[in-house]
Protein backbone atom coordinates (compact mmCIF):
# COMPACT_ATOMS: atom_id res chain seq x y z
CA UNK A 1 0.00 0.00 0.00
CA UNK A 2 2.37 2.52 1.46
CA UNK A 3 5.17 3.53 3.61
CA UNK A 4 2.79 4.95 5.38
CA UNK A 5 1.23 2.71 8.81
CA UNK A 6 -3.02 1.87 7.53
CA UNK A 7 -4.84 0.64 9.35
CA UNK A 8 -8.55 -0.12 8.28
CA UNK A 9 -12.51 -1.09 9.95
CA UNK A 10 -13.69 -2.54 7.07
CA UNK A 11 -13.54 -0.27 4.29
CA UNK A 12 -12.89 2.79 6.39
CA UNK A 13 -9.25 4.00 7.17
CA UNK A 14 -8.44 5.24 10.48
CA UNK A 15 -7.39 8.74 10.22
CA UNK A 16 -4.29 8.76 12.94
CA UNK A 17 -2.87 5.33 12.11
CA UNK A 18 0.40 7.02 10.41
CA UNK A 19 0.78 9.30 13.89
CA UNK A 20 1.36 5.90 15.78
CA UNK A 21 4.05 3.55 15.69
CA UNK A 22 3.38 -0.28 14.40
CA UNK A 23 3.61 -1.83 17.76
CA UNK A 24 1.24 1.01 19.30
CA UNK A 25 -1.40 -1.41 16.56
CA UNK A 26 0.95 -4.86 17.18
CA UNK A 27 0.63 -4.72 20.81
CA UNK A 28 -2.79 -2.87 21.72
CA UNK A 29 -5.18 -3.95 18.67
CA UNK A 30 -3.92 -7.87 17.42
CA UNK A 31 -2.11 -10.47 19.03
CA UNK A 32 0.98 -12.51 17.41
CA UNK A 33 -1.80 -14.71 15.83
CA UNK A 34 -3.59 -12.72 14.01
CA UNK A 35 -0.75 -12.27 11.45
CA UNK A 36 -1.35 -13.66 8.84
CA UNK A 37 0.94 -14.23 5.26
CA UNK A 38 -1.36 -15.87 2.83
CA UNK A 39 -1.18 -16.52 -1.35
CA UNK A 40 -4.41 -13.97 -3.02
CA UNK A 41 -6.29 -17.06 -3.42
CA UNK A 42 -7.06 -17.37 0.31
CA UNK A 43 -6.70 -13.65 1.43
CA UNK A 44 -9.22 -12.46 2.90
CA UNK A 45 -11.54 -10.56 0.81
CA UNK A 46 -11.47 -7.34 2.27
CA UNK A 47 -7.86 -6.95 1.94
CA UNK A 48 -7.15 -7.99 -1.63
CA UNK A 49 -9.74 -5.26 -2.75
CA UNK A 50 -7.61 -2.61 -1.08
CA UNK A 51 -4.24 -4.20 -1.64
CA UNK A 52 -4.60 -4.54 -4.96
CA UNK A 53 -5.71 -0.85 -5.79
CA UNK A 54 -2.24 0.17 -4.55
CA UNK A 55 0.00 -2.44 -6.65
CA UNK A 56 0.61 -2.84 -10.27
CA UNK A 57 1.81 -6.60 -9.41
CA UNK A 58 0.44 -6.78 -5.86
CA UNK A 59 3.06 -8.99 -3.38
CA UNK A 60 2.32 -12.46 -2.75
CA UNK A 61 1.52 -13.63 -0.08
CA UNK A 62 -0.10 -11.18 1.01
CA UNK A 63 1.06 -9.95 4.99
CA UNK A 64 -1.27 -8.88 7.09
CA UNK A 65 -2.58 -8.10 10.57
CA UNK A 66 -6.90 -9.41 11.08
CA UNK A 67 -9.00 -9.12 14.07
CA UNK A 68 -13.15 -8.81 14.05
CA UNK A 69 -13.75 -5.18 15.20
CA UNK A 70 -15.89 -6.87 18.61
CA UNK A 71 -12.57 -8.07 19.65
CA UNK A 72 -10.50 -5.37 19.01
CA UNK A 73 -13.01 -3.21 20.86
CA UNK A 74 -13.08 -5.17 24.34
CA UNK A 75 -9.41 -4.97 23.90
CA UNK A 76 -9.37 -1.14 23.58
CA UNK A 77 -11.99 -1.48 26.20
CA UNK A 78 -8.97 -3.42 28.46
CA UNK A 79 -6.61 -0.24 28.13
CA UNK A 80 -9.37 2.23 29.03
CA UNK A 81 -10.86 3.41 25.86
CA UNK A 82 -14.60 3.14 27.22
CA UNK A 83 -17.55 4.71 24.87
CA UNK A 84 -18.40 6.73 27.49
CA UNK A 85 -14.20 8.39 27.30
CA UNK A 86 -14.31 7.82 23.05
CA UNK A 87 -17.70 9.81 22.88
CA UNK A 88 -16.49 12.87 25.17
CA UNK A 89 -13.28 12.67 23.01
CA UNK A 90 -15.35 13.02 20.08
CA UNK A 91 -17.82 15.78 21.26
CA UNK A 92 -14.97 18.06 22.14
CA UNK A 93 -13.64 17.81 18.81
CA UNK A 94 -16.69 18.49 17.25
CA UNK A 95 -16.97 22.07 19.29
CA UNK A 96 -13.25 23.12 18.57
CA UNK A 97 -13.80 22.32 14.79
CA UNK A 98 -16.80 24.58 14.87
CA UNK A 99 -14.78 26.86 16.86
CA UNK A 100 -12.17 27.58 15.11
CA UNK A 101 -13.48 27.20 11.54
CA UNK A 102 -16.57 29.41 12.15
CA UNK A 103 -14.13 32.40 13.02
CA UNK A 104 -12.57 32.56 9.47
CA UNK A 105 -16.45 32.02 7.71
CA UNK A 106 -17.44 35.61 6.52
CA UNK A 107 -20.58 34.90 4.87
CA UNK A 108 -23.15 33.05 6.86
CA UNK A 109 -25.05 31.38 3.96
CA UNK A 110 -21.72 29.52 2.53
CA UNK A 111 -22.11 25.78 2.33
CA UNK A 112 -19.36 25.11 4.56
CA UNK A 113 -20.66 27.82 7.39
CA UNK A 114 -24.22 26.03 6.73
CA UNK A 115 -22.60 23.04 7.15
CA UNK A 116 -20.51 24.20 10.73
CA UNK A 117 -23.83 25.37 12.03
CA UNK A 118 -25.13 21.74 11.36
CA UNK A 119 -22.54 20.18 13.62
CA UNK A 120 -23.81 22.39 16.74
CA UNK A 121 -26.51 20.61 17.20
CA UNK A 122 -25.38 16.96 15.70
CA UNK A 123 -25.41 14.35 18.16
CA UNK A 124 -22.68 11.34 18.16
CA UNK A 125 -25.64 8.93 17.21
CA UNK A 126 -26.61 10.86 13.99
CA UNK A 127 -22.95 11.54 13.31
CA UNK A 128 -22.46 7.47 13.34
CA UNK A 129 -25.28 7.03 10.89
CA UNK A 130 -24.11 10.00 8.50
CA UNK A 131 -20.51 7.53 8.70
CA UNK A 132 -22.44 4.51 8.17
CA UNK A 133 -24.47 6.00 5.16
CA UNK A 134 -20.80 7.25 3.78
CA UNK A 135 -19.19 4.06 3.88
CA UNK A 136 -22.00 2.62 1.62
CA UNK A 137 -21.28 4.91 -0.59
CA UNK A 138 -17.39 5.51 -0.82
CA UNK A 139 -15.59 4.29 -3.69
CA UNK A 140 -12.20 4.07 -1.74
CA UNK A 141 -10.94 2.46 1.89
CA UNK A 142 -10.56 6.51 3.16
CA UNK A 143 -14.04 8.59 3.85
CA UNK A 144 -14.10 11.75 1.54
CA UNK A 145 -14.04 14.74 3.63
CA UNK A 146 -11.54 13.47 5.85
CA UNK A 147 -9.47 16.77 4.80
CA UNK A 148 -12.66 19.31 5.02
CA UNK A 149 -13.08 20.45 7.97
CA UNK A 150 -16.16 21.51 7.63
CA UNK A 151 -17.66 18.03 6.29
CA UNK A 152 -19.05 16.08 9.29
CA UNK A 153 -17.22 13.04 8.68
CA UNK A 154 -13.87 15.26 9.37
CA UNK A 155 -14.82 14.81 13.25
CA UNK A 156 -13.19 11.09 12.59
CA UNK A 157 -9.88 12.55 12.71
CA UNK A 158 -10.89 15.12 15.64
CA UNK A 159 -9.51 13.02 18.15
CA UNK A 160 -5.52 12.72 18.28
CA UNK A 161 -5.54 9.44 19.87
CA UNK A 162 -5.87 6.71 16.90
CA UNK A 163 -6.82 4.29 19.45
CA UNK A 164 -9.99 6.12 19.82
CA UNK A 165 -10.88 6.97 16.58
CA UNK A 166 -10.51 2.91 16.19
CA UNK A 167 -12.64 2.41 19.30
CA UNK A 168 -15.45 4.91 17.33
CA UNK A 169 -15.40 3.13 14.36
CA UNK A 170 -15.38 -0.27 16.14
CA UNK A 171 -18.91 0.70 17.46
CA UNK A 172 -20.35 1.96 13.99
CA UNK A 173 -18.51 -0.82 12.51
CA UNK A 174 -19.24 -3.87 15.36
CA UNK A 175 -19.22 -6.54 12.45
CA UNK A 176 -16.23 -5.09 10.05
CA UNK A 177 -12.68 -6.69 10.18
CA UNK A 178 -10.50 -4.83 11.41
CA UNK A 179 -7.03 -5.10 9.72
CA UNK A 180 -3.20 -3.50 9.07
CA UNK A 181 -1.25 -4.69 6.02
CA UNK A 182 2.06 -5.24 6.99
CA UNK A 183 4.11 -4.73 3.25
CA UNK A 184 6.00 -1.76 4.93
CA UNK A 185 7.92 -4.24 7.51
CA UNK A 186 9.30 -5.43 4.38
CA UNK A 187 13.10 -4.76 4.41
CA UNK A 188 14.69 -4.07 0.99
CA UNK A 189 13.60 -7.57 -0.17
CA UNK A 190 14.11 -9.55 2.28
CA UNK A 191 11.27 -11.77 3.65
CA UNK A 192 8.80 -10.44 5.49
CA UNK A 193 8.93 -10.58 9.47
CA UNK A 194 6.17 -10.86 11.63
CA UNK A 195 5.60 -7.48 13.64
CA UNK A 196 6.11 -9.65 17.06
CA UNK A 197 9.66 -11.22 15.57
CA UNK A 198 10.73 -7.44 15.01
CA UNK A 199 9.24 -6.68 18.31
CA UNK A 200 10.87 -9.25 20.65
CA UNK A 201 14.32 -8.20 19.20
CA UNK A 202 14.06 -4.44 19.97
CA UNK A 203 12.55 -5.97 23.47
CA UNK A 204 15.78 -7.87 23.75
CA UNK A 205 18.11 -5.36 22.30
CA UNK A 206 16.18 -2.58 24.53
CA UNK A 207 15.72 -4.79 27.36
CA UNK A 208 12.48 -3.14 28.16
CA UNK A 209 8.99 -4.63 29.45
CA UNK A 210 6.50 -5.61 26.18
CA UNK A 211 4.87 -1.92 25.69
CA UNK A 212 1.33 -1.73 26.32
CA UNK A 213 1.15 -4.86 28.73
CA UNK A 214 -0.72 -4.69 32.01
CA UNK A 215 1.64 -6.18 34.83
CA UNK A 216 -0.04 -8.52 37.48
CA UNK A 217 1.19 -9.39 40.98
CA UNK A 218 -0.65 -11.75 43.15
CA UNK A 219 -0.29 -12.67 46.74
CA UNK A 220 2.17 -15.75 45.51
CA UNK A 221 2.94 -18.08 43.02
CA UNK A 222 -0.16 -19.92 43.01
CA UNK A 223 -2.44 -17.34 42.35
CA UNK A 224 -0.29 -16.19 39.25
CA UNK A 225 0.12 -19.28 37.68
CA UNK A 226 -3.62 -20.12 38.23
CA UNK A 227 -5.06 -16.78 37.32
CA UNK A 228 -2.60 -16.87 33.87
CA UNK A 229 -3.55 -20.75 32.69
CA UNK A 230 -7.08 -20.05 33.31
CA UNK A 231 -6.87 -16.41 31.38
CA UNK A 232 -5.29 -18.27 28.34
CA UNK A 233 -7.80 -21.31 28.32
CA UNK A 234 -11.36 -18.56 28.93
CA UNK A 235 -10.38 -15.61 27.07
CA UNK A 236 -7.46 -16.59 24.75
CA UNK A 237 -7.86 -13.80 22.62
CA UNK A 238 -7.52 -11.17 25.86
CA UNK A 239 -4.34 -13.04 27.33
CA UNK A 240 -1.78 -10.89 25.42
CA UNK A 241 -2.74 -7.79 27.23
CA UNK A 242 -1.13 -9.26 30.61
CA UNK A 243 1.52 -9.96 32.16
CA UNK A 244 2.35 -12.05 34.93
CA UNK A 245 5.55 -12.26 37.71
CA UNK A 246 7.29 -15.30 37.50
CA UNK A 247 7.55 -16.01 41.23
CA UNK A 248 9.28 -19.16 40.64
CA UNK A 249 11.56 -18.47 38.15
CA UNK A 250 13.37 -15.17 40.49
CA UNK A 251 12.53 -17.36 43.70
CA UNK A 252 10.11 -14.37 44.97
CA UNK A 253 8.67 -14.41 48.27
CA UNK A 254 4.81 -14.62 48.64
CA UNK A 255 2.04 -13.54 51.02
CA UNK A 256 -0.51 -10.43 51.24
CA UNK A 257 2.39 -8.20 53.10
CA UNK A 258 4.49 -8.63 50.30
CA UNK A 259 2.66 -7.96 47.76
CA UNK A 260 1.67 -4.39 49.33
CA UNK A 261 5.18 -3.96 49.56
CA UNK A 262 6.04 -4.94 46.01
CA UNK A 263 3.61 -2.30 45.10
CA UNK A 264 4.65 0.42 47.20
CA UNK A 265 8.68 -0.37 45.44
CA UNK A 266 7.27 -0.22 41.78
CA UNK A 267 4.83 2.99 42.20
CA UNK A 268 7.95 4.96 43.57
CA UNK A 269 9.92 3.32 40.70
CA UNK A 270 8.16 5.11 38.31
CA UNK A 271 7.10 1.99 36.21
CA UNK A 272 5.09 3.21 33.10
CA UNK A 273 3.06 -0.01 32.58
CA UNK A 274 0.09 -0.52 34.34
CA UNK A 275 -0.21 -2.45 37.75
CA UNK A 276 -3.08 -4.04 38.86
CA UNK A 277 -1.97 -5.75 42.66
CA UNK A 278 -4.62 -8.28 42.89
CA UNK A 279 -5.11 -9.71 46.40
CA UNK A 280 -7.11 -12.54 48.19
CA UNK A 281 -10.65 -11.95 49.48
CA UNK A 282 -9.53 -12.80 52.88
CA UNK A 283 -8.61 -11.50 56.13
CA UNK A 284 -4.76 -11.30 54.83
CA UNK A 285 -5.73 -9.79 52.02
CA UNK A 286 -7.97 -7.08 53.12
CA UNK A 287 -5.70 -5.82 55.66
CA UNK A 288 -2.73 -5.40 53.02
CA UNK A 289 -4.58 -3.82 50.87
CA UNK A 290 -6.23 -1.13 53.63
CA UNK A 291 -2.32 -0.84 54.28
CA UNK A 292 -2.18 1.00 50.93
CA UNK A 293 -5.03 3.40 51.63
CA UNK A 294 -4.08 6.08 52.14
CA UNK A 295 -0.60 6.12 49.61
CA UNK A 296 -0.38 8.55 46.76
CA UNK A 297 -0.52 5.90 44.09
CA UNK A 298 -0.28 7.14 40.71
CA UNK A 299 -3.22 6.36 38.06
CA UNK A 300 -0.81 3.71 36.45
CA UNK A 301 -1.50 1.25 39.44
CA UNK A 302 -4.82 -0.70 40.49
CA UNK A 303 -5.69 -2.45 43.49
CA UNK A 304 -7.95 -5.01 43.80
CA UNK A 305 -9.44 -7.83 46.28
CA UNK A 306 -11.20 -11.50 44.51
CA UNK A 307 -14.38 -10.38 43.80
CA UNK A 308 -16.88 -11.90 46.24
CA UNK A 309 -19.37 -14.90 45.10
CA UNK A 310 -22.42 -15.79 45.80
CA UNK A 311 -20.84 -19.43 46.47
CA UNK A 312 -18.11 -18.30 49.49
CA UNK A 313 -21.74 -16.23 51.16
CA UNK A 314 -22.69 -19.85 51.71
CA UNK A 315 -19.76 -22.30 52.73
CA UNK A 316 -19.19 -24.90 54.80
CA UNK A 317 -16.65 -23.65 57.34
CA UNK A 318 -14.70 -25.73 60.51
CA UNK A 319 -14.34 -23.81 63.74
CA UNK A 320 -14.66 -23.68 67.05
CA UNK A 321 -18.61 -24.62 66.85
CA UNK A 322 -17.55 -27.59 64.66
CA UNK A 323 -19.05 -27.45 60.85
CA UNK A 324 -20.99 -24.25 60.28
CA UNK A 325 -22.28 -22.89 56.75
CA UNK A 326 -20.91 -19.05 56.65
CA UNK A 327 -19.86 -16.09 54.60
CA UNK A 328 -16.62 -16.56 53.72
CA UNK A 329 -15.87 -13.22 51.64
CA UNK A 330 -13.72 -11.59 53.23
CA UNK A 331 -12.28 -13.86 55.52
CA UNK A 332 -11.47 -16.95 53.60
CA UNK A 333 -12.05 -16.43 49.97
CA UNK A 334 -8.06 -17.10 48.59
CA UNK A 335 -7.92 -18.40 45.14
CA UNK A 336 -8.89 -22.02 45.88
CA UNK A 337 -12.56 -20.79 45.70
CA UNK A 338 -12.76 -19.81 42.03
CA UNK A 339 -11.59 -22.97 40.45
CA UNK A 340 -15.38 -24.00 40.62
CA UNK A 341 -17.61 -26.30 43.06
CA UNK A 342 -16.64 -29.79 41.11
CA UNK A 343 -12.62 -28.69 42.04
CA UNK A 344 -13.82 -27.83 45.52
CA UNK A 345 -15.74 -31.08 45.71
CA UNK A 346 -14.01 -34.00 47.68
CA UNK A 347 -14.46 -37.98 47.16
CA UNK A 348 -17.55 -38.01 49.16
CA UNK A 349 -19.24 -35.15 47.29
CA UNK A 350 -18.77 -32.36 49.56
CA UNK A 351 -17.32 -29.16 49.51
CA UNK A 352 -14.26 -28.78 50.75
CA UNK A 353 -14.84 -26.83 54.20
CA UNK A 354 -12.83 -23.31 55.10
CA UNK A 355 -10.96 -24.03 58.29
CA UNK A 356 -11.16 -21.11 60.40
CA UNK A 357 -7.31 -20.40 62.02
CA UNK A 358 -6.10 -17.01 64.18
CA UNK A 359 -8.10 -14.58 64.79
CA UNK A 360 -6.86 -11.17 63.20
CA UNK A 361 -7.51 -7.85 65.63
CA UNK A 362 -7.24 -5.38 63.35
CA UNK A 363 -9.74 -6.87 60.71
CA UNK A 364 -11.82 -8.42 64.10
CA UNK A 365 -12.48 -11.76 62.10
CA UNK A 366 -10.53 -14.87 62.01
CA UNK A 367 -8.79 -15.90 59.00
CA UNK A 368 -9.73 -18.99 57.14
CA UNK A 369 -8.10 -21.09 54.58
CA UNK A 370 -9.61 -23.81 52.57
CA UNK A 371 -8.25 -27.87 53.74
CA UNK A 372 -6.73 -29.85 50.77
CA UNK A 373 -5.48 -26.77 48.43
CA UNK A 374 -3.41 -29.28 46.33
CA UNK A 375 -6.50 -31.31 45.71
CA UNK A 376 -8.35 -28.36 44.40
CA UNK A 377 -5.81 -27.08 42.07
CA UNK A 378 -4.75 -30.16 40.61
CA UNK A 379 -8.73 -30.55 40.16
CA UNK A 380 -8.94 -26.95 38.26
CA UNK A 381 -6.31 -28.12 36.14
CA UNK A 382 -7.93 -31.14 34.86
CA UNK A 383 -11.37 -29.44 34.07
CA UNK A 384 -9.40 -26.30 32.06
CA UNK A 385 -7.39 -29.77 29.89
CA UNK A 386 -10.84 -30.98 29.73
CA UNK A 387 -12.27 -30.38 25.62
CA UNK A 388 -14.63 -27.58 25.04
CA UNK A 389 -14.77 -24.12 23.83
CA UNK A 390 -13.95 -21.32 26.07
CA UNK A 391 -17.51 -20.02 26.58
CA UNK A 392 -18.28 -23.84 27.91
CA UNK A 393 -15.31 -23.50 30.41
CA UNK A 394 -16.15 -20.43 31.48
CA UNK A 395 -19.89 -21.95 31.98
CA UNK A 396 -18.38 -24.56 34.05
CA UNK A 397 -16.37 -21.78 35.99
CA UNK A 398 -18.26 -19.71 37.32
CA UNK A 399 -16.30 -17.72 39.73
CA UNK A 400 -13.30 -17.74 37.60
CA UNK A 401 -15.40 -15.83 34.70
CA UNK A 402 -16.22 -13.02 37.73
CA UNK A 403 -12.89 -13.19 38.56
CA UNK A 404 -10.95 -12.51 35.11
CA UNK A 405 -14.33 -9.95 34.45
CA UNK A 406 -13.22 -8.09 37.20
CA UNK A 407 -9.48 -7.88 36.07
CA UNK A 408 -10.83 -6.98 32.84
CA UNK A 409 -12.78 -3.82 34.22
CA UNK A 410 -9.43 -2.92 36.49
CA UNK A 411 -8.77 0.01 34.16
CA UNK A 412 -12.13 1.31 32.98
CA UNK A 413 -12.46 4.72 33.76
CA UNK A 414 -8.78 5.77 33.99
CA UNK A 415 -8.36 7.27 30.77
CA UNK A 416 -9.08 11.26 31.72
CA UNK A 417 -9.95 14.19 29.09
CA UNK A 418 -7.88 17.47 29.43
CA UNK A 419 -9.79 20.10 30.62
Amino acid sequence: MSDEIELYVGRVAVPGAGLAGWRVFAETVFTEAEFLARPRATAHRDVRRWVDRYYDYPPEPYHYLRATASVVRKRLLIQGYTSDFCRQAWDIARRQTISIWQRHMSDPSSTAAQALAAMEDMTFEAWAAEIQARARQAPTGTLGGRYNPWDVVSLLDGPDDPLVQLALLTEIFPRAPVWMDCFFLADYGSPIRSPYEIAREEDHEAAQYPSGKIIVLTEGRTDSRVIKAALQRLYPEFSGAYQFVDFEEFRLEGGASVLAKMVRILAGAGLQNRLLAIFDNDVAGVEAMGSLRGAKLPQTVRLMTLPSTPLASAYPTIGPNGLTEMNVNGAGAAIELYLGRSALTDDNGRLRPVRWQHWNKPIGRYHGAIDDKDAVIKAFENILAQPGSPAEVRRRLPEMELLLRSIFSAFEGQLRLPG
